[in-house]
C-alpha cells in the first residue's frame, strides 16, 4: 500500500511539473527540473512535512527558477540572479520570515547624537573595505528570526571596538533579542534601541550568550560578564556624500527595502534595484564602498546577516551615486554608527 501511495505522490508531482512548464518560459528543459529541485533541496537540507507541502515548494522553486534563467538571459545587466536558500519561498513568506525592522521615527530619539561626528572631514579615500582591513566579523545568519536589528548593531559596534585598538570580539546579538525589552526580540526592533541598550548594560559575547534564533526570557547571569559598552551613537543625515565620510571612518549601519525577488535572488554584481525606497524593512552594515571594475558603476558594500550561502558570500555591492535621494532601496534614509 505505502508503495502505490508513493507511486501516486510521484505522478502528481510530475503532473504538476509539466503543468507548470506549459505556461513558463524557462530555458531548462522539463525533465530536469524536478532533478535541479531535488539537488537544490538536499543541498540545502530541506525536509518537507509530507509530499503536498513538497508540491507546493516544487510549484514556488520553478517560479523562481524560471526567473532567474529569464532575468540573466537579458543584457546589459550589472548584477546577477541565482538559486539560494530561499528559492523555495514566495515573497510575502521571505517578508515574513527574513527580515525584521521596525523603523523608528527619528524626531523622538533624543539619545541620538545631534551634531555629525565627521562633519568636518574635508577628504575621504576613493575607496574603503573594512573587510579586508580585518575588523569586520564573521558572516552570520539570523535564520528566521527576525533580529536583523540586533545582528546590525552588534557588527558595528565589533568594527568600531576594533578600529579603535580593541580585540576583535563576537559580540551576542541574543543579548539584544532577549533583553533590550525596548525592541521586539524575533518580532523585530530597531538599530537605535539596540545602541541604547548597549549604552545602558553593555554588552556580552557571544560565547557567554549563544545565539539561539528563538526569543527568550533575558539571561540577566550572562549579561554581567558583559565586554563592550558604548558612549552613544549619531544618526547620519540623509546625505550620501555624509554617509561616505562616515563609512571612511568605520562600518555605519543602513535599512532598507529587500521585499523584491531580485534582491533576495541576487547572487554577484552591482544591485541596481528594483527595489522600493520608503517602506524599509531590514538592517543592514555599510562596510567599505569603491566602483567596479567591470562596468565602472560606484558602490556601497554591504554586510548582510542571511549567511555565507547568500549572495557574495554573504556580502552584496548595492549602487552608489544613484542620483536617487533616498539611494538605492532607500539606504540613505536611516544610517547610524556607535560612539565608542
Amino acid at each position: 500500500m505505502a508503495l502505490w501511495l508513493e507511486w501516486q505522490i510521484k505522478v502528481y508531482v510530475l503532473m504538476v511539473s509539466l503543468c507548470v512548464e506549459a505556461w513558463t518560459s524557462a530555458a531548462t528543459p522539463p525533465n530536469s527540473t524536478l532533478a535541479v529541485f531535488e539537488q537544490w533541496t538536499a543541498r540545502h537540507g530541506r525536509i518537507y512535512v509530507n509530499n503536498l507541502e513538497k508540491t507546493k515548494r516544487y510549484e514556488i522553486f520553478l517560479k523562481n527558477l524560471h526567473f532567474i534563467e529569464d532575468f540573466n538571459k537579458a543584457a546589459n545587466r550589472s548584477y546577477t540572479v541565482g538559486l539560494n536558500q530561499f528559492s523555495d519561498l514566495t515573497t510575502e513568506e521571505f517578508h515574513a520570515r527574513y527580515n525584521g525592522l521596525q523603523p523608528m521615527s527619528r524626531s523622538s530619539n533624543s539619545s541620538a547624537a545631534t551634531t555629525f561626528e565627521y562633519q568636518n572631514v574635508t577628504q575621504v579615500p576613493d575607496s574603503i573595505n573594512w573587510v579586508d582591513k580585518g575588523v569586520v566579523g564573521s558572516i552570520k545568519n539570523q535564520g528566521s528570526c527576525g533580529s536583523c536589528w540586533a545582528f546590525a548593531a552588534v557588527a558595528t559596534v565589533e568594527s568600531g571596538l576594533a578600529i579603535n585598538g580593541g580585540p576583535m570580539l563576537d559580540l551576542s546579538e541574543q543579548q539584544l533579542v532577549d533583553c533590550s525589552k525596548d525592541n521586539g526580540g524575533c518580532k523585530g526592533g530597531w538599530v537605535e534601541a539596540a545602541f541604547q541598550y548597549i549604552k545602558r548594560d553593555g554588552i556580552t559575547s557571544e560565547q557567554n550568550y549563544l545565539y539561539k534564533g528563538v526569543e527568550g526570557d533575558c539571561n540577566s547571569e550572562a549579561t554581567l560578564a558583559h565586554k563592550v559598552t558604548i558612549q552613544g551613537h549619531h544618526n547620519i543625515p540623509v546625505d550620501e556624500h555624509l554617509i561616505e565620510m562616515a563609512v571612511a571612518a568605520q562600518p555605519v549601519t543602513a535599512n532598507i527595502d529587500t521585499k523584491s525577488v531580485e534582491f533576495r535572488s541576487y547572487s554577484g554584481g552591482v544591485f541596481t534595484g528594483p527595489c522600493g525606497r520608503q517602506n524599509l524593512d531590514h538592517s543592514i552594515v555599510i562596510v567599505g564602498y569603491g566602483r567596479s571594475n567591470s562596468d565602472g558603476l560606484n558602490y556601497w558594500l554591504i554586510k548582510n546577516s542571511w549567511g555565507e550561502q547568500w549572495a557574495e558570500k554573504g556580502y552584496m555591492r548595492i549602487q552608489r551615486n544613484s542620483g536617487i535621494r533616498e539611494g538605492v532601496c532607500g539606504i540613505n534614509l536611516a544610517a547610524s554608527h556607535p560612539i565608542m
